[in-house]
C-alpha cells in the first residue's frame, strides 16, 4: 500500500493564500446563483430520490408539508396548521388554499394523498416506500397483500379490509416474501382509450390495444372511473371508463386471506389484537378482491385538508414531513410519462425553482418560480447546478469563482490539512466551514454473498479506525458504532447527565430531544486484531470449502476520499487477515443500481439522517423487506423488536427497545461503521442564507446573493 504521506501530501503552491478560498467578486449578480453538486442526481422524482445528491434540486423544485428551516428543523409551507392525536396516530394538516403547480392548476390535499400512495404502490418501486410503513396497512400495500372486498364473501362483508396470507387455503411460510396473481389485474374486450380525469375518449393520450392486461390503481369516489396502469415501454398511467374493465383475468385464483389488525383498520383508531390473539383465515377469489387506495391510512378530507393515520404511535410525524416522500407530484404528468415527466420538456414543479433545463452530468438550470405561493421571498432568479462528479473539479471551479458555493463535504480530503492549517486553524479562510454532521461512513456487507457471521465480524474487528482521520483530514470522529451523534467528550455537562454518561465514556450519543431524551447507541466491534483472527478462524471451520479467501470492494468514483480508505481498508485485511481484496470504482449513477440489487460483496456507504432518531432514521432499512435494504440482512429479532417500538407510546421507551435492535444488527455485523462526518462547506461571503445545520439541509428558497456584502461584512 502507498503512504498516507505521500499519498496525502499537497503542495500549497498555486492554492489561494488570501482570506478566502475561493476568489470573491467585487460585485455580484443578486439576481443569479451557482452551486456545485456533488454529482449527477440518479433521480430529480420526489417519489424515487433516495441520495443526498438528488434531494438539494428536488427540495428546491419541490414544496412539502413543511420545509426545513435555517436550522434545519421543519417549518410551515403548504400546511399552515396541523393537529396532533393523544395516541400520536391521527395527523390531520391544513392546506394553504392560495398554491398552485408551475401549470397554474391548483395543489391541493388530493396531490399530496396521491403521492404519498404512489410512493407506496409496488408499480413505483419506489426505496421511499418504507418511510410510509407506518401508515396503517402501508406495509402491505406494497407488498401487493392488502386488499378490500369488493362484495360479502368468505365470512367478510363487502367493504372490509383484509390480507393476502396464501393461495388455494395454504398460508405462506414467510408472510412478508411471497408472491401471488394479482387480483387488480384487468383487461378490455375494447381499446382502453388513457386520459385525465373527466376528459372525453377524443381526449386520450395513449391508446391500451384490446385484451391486453392492465393494473387497475384507483376508483374515482363515484365509483365510474377507474385509474389503470400498463406496462409497454416506459408505461402510462390513465383513466378509463370502469365499465369498459370487462375482463379480470385472476378473478377464479382461490386467495386465502385473514383480517387485518383493527389498529390497521382507517377510521377511528382501535387498540391492536390482544397479543397471541388468532385470526382465522378464509378463501375468496380474485373476484372479490381489490387493492384501493382506500386501505391506507391517507385521505383527503377536502381540498385543504390531509389526514393521515397510522398503526402505531408515531412520535416524530412531523420530524418527517419535510422530505422528498411527502412532496407532493402532479398525476396528469406522472400519468404520461412516468420515468421522464421530470424532464423539463415535461415537468410541473410546485416549489421556489423552476427547471428549464437539464444538461446530463453538467448543469441543471432553475429559474424563480412565477407560481410559487411566496414567489415575493425568493430574492434568486436563476439558479444554476452544476452536476460535476468530481470533487477536485468542482473545488477547483470554487476557486475560481465559477461556483458561488459547495455541496457540502465536496471538497477533496487533500485539500483539508491546507484549509485547516493541517487541523491547527479551522477558521483559517472565512469561507470555509467545520462543524458536526448527523452521517455515518460506513462499509455495507452483502450478507447474501459474504453469509457467514464470524466471516462479517473479523472484517469489523480488524480494522483500526483510530488511522481514518489521517486520511481524510476534517475532524471526523472515528466510530465503530452505527447511529452518529456527537463525541460524548463534547458533549456539555447537561447532555451527559440526560445521557447517563460521563465525560470518560467512549464513543458518541445522540441528543434526540433536547434538555429530554438521550440516545446511546450500542458499542460497535472495534478493533482487536485477536478476536479478528479468532472470528476468521471460526468462519474457516464452519465454511469449510465455501470459504471465501477473498472479495471486492466497491466505492463511486470522483470523491478521492472514497479511494483513500477503500486502500486502507484492502490493506487491512490483506495484510491482518490474509484475505485478496480487490477495488471496484464506479460511476455514482451505476454505483447505486448495484448496491441496491446486491450486485456487490463490500461497499462504501454513507447515510445521512434528517433528524437525529435512530428507528427512523438509520436502522428501517434493515428490515428484512425494506426496499433499501442494500446489505440483504434480515433478522427476524430485529424485525420483532422494530415492530415492538413502533407500537410503543413511551419514547424513552421505545429508544431503549431500538437499541437493542441496534445492537442485534451490530452482532450480526451486515456493516462495517467507520466514522462519524462533520459538515465541511464552502461558500462566497456573499451567499447569505444557504443554512448549514447538523442536518445538512438547505431551504433554497431563504438563498439570496448580497451585493453590498462588503458594507455589510462577511459572514
Amino acid at each position: 500500500m502507498r503512504s498516507l504521506l505521500a499519498v496525502l501530501a499537497l503542495s500549497a503552491c498555486g492554492l489561494p493564500d488570501g482570506e478566502y478560498f475561493g476568489k470573491v467578486k467585487d460585485d455580484p449578480d443578486p439576481s443569479h446563483i451557482i452551486w456545485c453538486n456533488s454529482g449527477e442526481p440518479e433521480y430529480l422524482d420526489p417519489a424515487l430520490a433516495s441520495s443526498t445528491t438528488d434531494l438539494k434540486p428536488i427540495y428546491a423544485m419541490f414544496d412539502g408539508l413543511t420545509e426545513y428551516g435555517l436550522d434545519g428543523l421543519p417549518e410551515k409551507s403548504v400546511a399552515t396548521s396541523w393537529d396532533v392525536s393523544q395516541d400520536l396516530r391521527t395527523f390531520t394538516f391544513h392546506l394553504r388554499k392560495d398554491v398552485r403547480w408551475s401549470d397554474g392548476r391548483p395543489l391541493t390535499a388530493h396531490d399530496f394523498a396521491y403521492h404519498i400512495v404512489r410512493v407506496l404502490h409496488p408499480l413505483t418501486g419506489s426505496k421511499n416506500a418504507e418511510i410510509h410503513w407506518k401508515l396503517k396497512n402501508g406495509e402491505l400495500y406494497t407488498a401487493n397483500h392488502v386488499k378490500m372486498l369488493t362484495r360479502a364473501a368468505g365470512g367478510f362483508a363487502a367493504g372490509d379490509i383484509v390480507e393476502i396470507v396464501g393461495v388455494d387455503g395454504a398460508v405462506a411460510k414467510d408472510l412478508k416474501n411471497f408472491e401471488v396473481p394479482d387480483s387488480n389485474l384487468r383487461a378490455s374486450t375494447r381499446a382502453l382509450r388513457l386520459r385525465d380525469r373527466g376528459a372525453s375518449e377524443n381526449d386520450a393520450y395513449a391508446t391500451v390495444p384490446s385484451g391486453e392486461p392492465v393494473t387497475l390503481v384507483e376508483i374515482s369516489a363515484e365509483r365510474d372511473q377507474a385509474y389503470v396502469f400498463w406496462d409497454e415501454d416506459d408505461g402510462v398511467y390513465g383513466w378509463v371508463p370502469v365499465g369498459e374493465l370487462d375482463v379480470q383475468p385472476n378473478k377464479d385464483v382461490r386467495y386465502t386471506v385473514r383480517r387485518v389488525p383493527p389498529n390497521h383498520i382507517p377510521g377511528p383508531n382501535l387498540a391492536p389484537d390482544p397479543e397471541g390473539t388468532a385470526r382465522p383465515t378464509s378463501v375468496v377469489t380474485g373476484a372479490d378482491l381489490l387493492m384501493l387506495p382506500e386501505v391506507v391510512g391517507v385521505r383527503a378530507t377536502d381540498d385543504h385538508t390531509l389526514v393521515l393515520q397510522t398503526w402505531g404511535p408515531l412520535p416524530y410525524m412531523i420530524d418527517q414531513t419535510p422530505q422528498r416522500a411527502f412532496r407532493a407530484t402532479p398525476r396528469w404528468a406522472v400519468s404520461r410519462w412516468p420515468k421522464r415527466w421530470v424532464y423539463p420538456e415535461h415537468i410541473v414543479t410546485s416549489g421556489a425553482y423552476h427547471m428549464t433545463e437539464w444538461r446530463m452530468r453538467d448543469r441543471i438550470e432553475l429559474v424563480r418560480s412565477k407560481t410559487f405561493w411566496d414567489a415575493k421571498n425568493v430574492r434568486i432568479e436563476r439558479f444554476t447546478i452544476f452536476s460535476l462528479n468530481d470533487q477536485a473539479a468542482n473545488a477547483n471551479l470554487y476557486i475560481q469563482g465559477s461556483c458561488d458555493a459547495l455541496a457540502s463535504n465536496n471538497i477533496p480530503s487533500s485539500y483539508l490539512p491546507y484549509l485547516t492549517d493541517k487541523g491547527k486553524n479551522p477558521d483559517r479562510f472565512k469561507d470555509f466551514k467545520l462543524g458536526p454532521y448527523l452521517g455515518i461512513y460506513l462499509y455495507l456487507i452483502n450478507t447474501q454473498k459474504l453469509t457467514n457471521v464470524h466471516y462479517r465480524r473479523a472484517l469489523n474487528f480488524a480494522v483500526d479506525r483510530s488511522q481514518i482521520p489521517l486520511i481524510t483530514r476534517g475532524g471526523e470522529h472515528p466510530s465503530a458504532q452505527y447511529m452518529p451523534g456527537a463525541a460524548i467528550a463534547k458533549l456539555s455537562d447537561e447532555e451527559r447527565a440526560l445521557c447517563g454518561v460521563t465525560r470518560d465514556t467512549p464513543g458518541v450519543a445522540a441528543i434526540v430531544e433536547k434538555g429530554k431524551l438521550c440516545y446511546v447507541p450500542p458499542p460497535g466491534l472495534d478493533y482487536d486484531l485477536a478476536k479478528a483472527k479468532e472470528e476468521l478462524e471460526l468462519a474457516r471451520k464452519e465454511m469449510g470449502s465455501k470459504f471465501r479467501k477473498g472479495f471486492s470492494i466497491k466505492f463511486n468514483s470522483g470523491v478521492e476520499g472514497h479511494k483513500l480508505i477503500a486502500e486502507y481498508l484492502q490493506h487491512e485485511w490483506s495484510t491482518k487477515l490474509g484475505l485478496t481484496v480487490t477495488l471496484e470504482s464506479q460511476e455514482w449513477k451505476t454505483f447505486l443500481k448495484d448496491t441496491v440489487n446486491g450486485e456487490y460483496d463490500v461497499a462504501r456507504m454513507g447515510w445521512i439522517g434528517n433528524f437525529p432518531d435512530p428507528e427512523a432514521e438509520f436502522l428501517s432499512n434493515f428490515k428484512c423487506t425494506s426496499p433499501d435494504n442494500r446489505t440483504k440482512y434480515c433478522s427476524q429479532k430485529f424485525d420483532a423488536l422494530m415492530a415492538q417500538a413502533e407500537g410503543t407510546l413511551d419514547r424513552k421507551e421505545r429508544l431503549a427497545i431500538v437499541r437493542e435492535a441496534e445492537a442485534d444488527m451490530m452482532q450480526n455485523s451486515a456493516i462495517v461503521p467507520l466514522y462519524v462526518y462533520t459538515l465541511k462547506s464552502l461558500q462566497k461571503p456573499y451567499v447569505r442564507d444557504l443554512a448549514i445545520n447538523f442536518v445538512d439541509q438547505v431551504p433554497f428558497r431563504k438563498v439570496w446573493i448580497d451585493p453590498d456584502w462588503k458594507q455589510r461584512g462577511s459572514k
